[in-house]
C-alpha cells in the first residue's frame, strides 16, 4: 500500500516540478526567440544546461522529496509505536479532524493506527481495573478464609499457620511463647435456657473482652464452638499467668446483656502452657495439647479456673 502510495506522490511531485521548471525556461526561450541572442552559442549553451538541468530535476527530486514525506509520516508512526509501548496515550499523532473521501492510504494509516491507540488504551484500563478487582476479590477470600465469621476474630485455620510460624520462629531461637486456651463453662445450657441467638452474643462479647486483655502481636482466635485460644508470643508463663487471671477475672465480672430486662453472667475455665527454651522434641501440636490438657484439669476441678501445665515436670496446677 505504501509503494503504490508513493508512486501517485512521485507522479505528482513529478508534474509539478515540471510546470515549475518549465516556466523559466519557457520565459528565456520567448525573450530570445527573434533577437540578436537567439543565435548566441553561449545563450544555446546556457539553455541546454538549464534544459538538462530540469529533466534531471524532474526525475530526481520529485523521489527524493516523496521519500522524505513518507519517511516523515512513518517516523511519527514508529515515535506513536514506542509511546505506546511505554504506556503514553496522551500525544497521537496529527491529523485534519475530518476524513475526507480522497484522502490518501497514509493518512488512513495515521487514523487507523490512532485508533487503535486509543483502543490499547481503554483496553489497559480495563484490564488493569480487572486485576484490581480481582487482587481485591484475592484479598477478601484470604481474609474470609482465615477469619471467624461470627466474632470476626481468626479462624481455627488461622490460628494454627500462625502458631507454626511463631513456633518456628521463637521456640528454635530460645524465645519463650505461651498459649491460653479458653471453654465456656455450661455453654449448652445457655444455648437450652435462652436460645442460640442468646449464645451468638455471648460468644460475641467473649471475643471483644478476650482482645480488649490482649496485646498488639498476640493472636485472640475462635478454634471451635465455645473455644478460643489467644496466642501469646515472647512471652513467659509469668506474663502468660496474668494476662490468663486478668481475663478470666473479666469475664466473671462482666454482665451481658441480652435484652433491656434481662442480664447473665458466664463464666470460662481456662489453660495454660509456656515453653521458655529449647526443645528438640516440642511442637505446635504439644503445645496445644499440653494447654489443653489444662483446659481440661480447670473444667474437671470445678471449672471457672486458671490451670497450667508445666512442660518440663508435666505437672498441672490451679493458679486462680
Amino acid at each position: 500500500m505504501l509503494k503504490e502510495e508513493e508512486q501517485v506522490l512521485v507522479s505528482k511531485l513529478r508534474f509539478v516540478f515540471l510546470i515549475l521548471l518549465m516556466i523559466p525556461q519557457s520565459i528565456m526561450f520567448w525573450m530570445a526567440f527573434d533577437s540578436p541572442l537567439r543565435g548566441n552559442k553561449y545563450i544555446n549553451e546556457i539553455e541546454a544546461l538549464t534544459l538538462a538541468s530540469a529533466l534531471f530535476l524532474i526525475l530526481v527530486m520529485p523521489s527524493l522529496v516523496s521519500d522524505w514525506l513518507i519517511g516523515k509520516h512513518l517516523n511519527s508512526m514508529r515515535q506513536l509505536c514506542s509511546r505506546v509501548k511505554q504506556g503514553n496515550y496522551q500525544e497521537l499523532l496529527s491529523l485534519p479532524n475530518e476524513a475526507r473521501d480522497e484522502e490518501d492510504n497514509i493518512l488512513t494509516l495515521m487514523r487507523d493506527m490512532n485508533w487503535m491507540a486509543r483502543q490499547i488504551e481503554f483496553r489497559e484500563k480495563a484490564l488493569r481495573k480487572a486485576v484490581d478487582d480481582l487482587q481485591e476479590s484475592r484479598s477478601r477470600m484470604q481474609v474470609m478464609a482465615m477469619t471467624d465469621p461470627l466474632t470476626a476474630i481468626a479462624n481455627r485455620r488461622c490460628f494454627f499457620d500462625t502458631l507454626e510460624r511463631h513456633f518456628k520462629a521463637l521456640v528454635c531461637n530460645y524465645h519463650p511463647i505461651s498459649l491460653l486456651v479458653f471453654d465456656v463453662d455450661f455453654f449448652k445450657k445457655v444455648n437450652d435456657n435462652y436460645g442460640h441467638q442468646t449464645g451468638d452474643i455471648i460468644l460475641l462479647e467473649l471475643a471483644r473482652i478476650i482482645q480488649e486483655n490482649s496485646r498488639e502481636g498476640d493472636l485472640a482466635a475462635r478454634i471451635g464452638g465455645e473455644e478460643y485460644a489467644l496466642l501469646l508470643p515472647e512471652t513467659d508463663s509469668q506474663q502468660a499467668v496474668g494476662i490468663a487471671s486478668r481475663i478470666h477475672k473479666s469475664i466473671a465480672n462482666h454482665d451481658f446483656i441480652l435484652n433491656e430486662n434481662q442480664q447473665i453472667s458466664v463464666t470460662v475455665s481456662i489453660g495454660v502452657c509456656t515453653i521458655s527454651q529449647f526443645l528438640c522434641y516440642f511442637d505446635k501440636e504439644k503445645l496445644y495439647n499440653y494447654a489443653d490438657q489444662a483446659l481440661y484439669y480447670s473444667k474437671n476441678i470445678g471449672r471457672n479456673s486458671v490451670s497450667v501445665y508445666d512442660p518440663d515436670s508435666h505437672f498441672i496446677h490451679k493458679v486462680a
